[in-house]
């Protein structure tokens, strides 16, 4: 841990829980800054900065929901500090409030949050459900209208869902992909600006969609 935020961040050595020792063949790494917040309005906080500073959403990622943790482990870790530096633990795009503050921003808001989750290489949290919702209201025969305000609730619900579970176990973790840098000293910045302690620094073998 930083025993200082004047002082360089912790650094993980990928290869001590990725088995890789670099860049082999067609593997690549990623580098990226974690942190943990202990409520939703230092996250909110944080991903504003970030995002005047110039990070894109498909950047950001968060953990996922319980459910989703445990059909991908096997079971839900007490503490979600312990899966800060684990390169299996789910994740789910992150959804600003814009994107489910109405009808309209959930029917833009939805394909940009799948688009998301496919563009940051995590596993689709929701597990299809989204999917399977959206096909349901279609069925249904709604209107744009209340199929978007049916797909505003549902966005919200899943987006709230892990972090309240989260903040349970310790908190709510972001992962920021830094790549270089100056950029990873800004979102350092950031990120302990808001967070309940220091932010940490890994690298995690980039393998496209999982």
């Amino acid at each position: 841990m930083i025993e200082s935020r004047d002082q360089n961040p912790t650094t993980i050595d990928s290869s001590a829980w990725t088995g890789d020792t670099g860049v082999t063949g067609s593997d690549a790494t990623v580098r990226e800054a974690v942190a943990i917040f202990d409520s939703r309005d230092a996250l909110q906080n944080a991903i504003d900065d970030l995002t005047l500073a110039g990070f894109q959403r498909h950047e950001l990622s968060l953990l996922a929901n319980d459910e989703t943790i445990r059909e991908r482990l096997g079971d839900v870790p007490r503490d979600v500090g312990s899966l800060a530096h684990d390169p299996d633990a789910p994740r789910q795009a992150y959804i600003s409030p814009e994107d489910v503050g109405s009808g309209k921003g959930a029917a833009v808001g939805f394909p940009a949050y799948v688009g998301a989750i496919i563009a940051t290489g995590a596993v689709l949290a929701t597990g299809g459900t989204a999917l399977a919702a959206a096909a349901a209201a279609a069925a249904a025969g709604v209107g744009s209208g209340a199929a978007g305000s049916f797909l505003s609730q549902w966005i919200t619900d899943k987006r709230n869902e892990p972090m309240l579970q989260h903040l349970d176990k310790g908190g709510i973790l972001l992962w920021v992909n830094v790549g270089d840098a100056a950029r990873e000293r800004i979102a350092l910045e950031v990120l302990n600006r808001h967070a309940a302690q220091p932010a940490e620094v890994h690298e995690v073998r980039q393998t496209g969609s999982m």
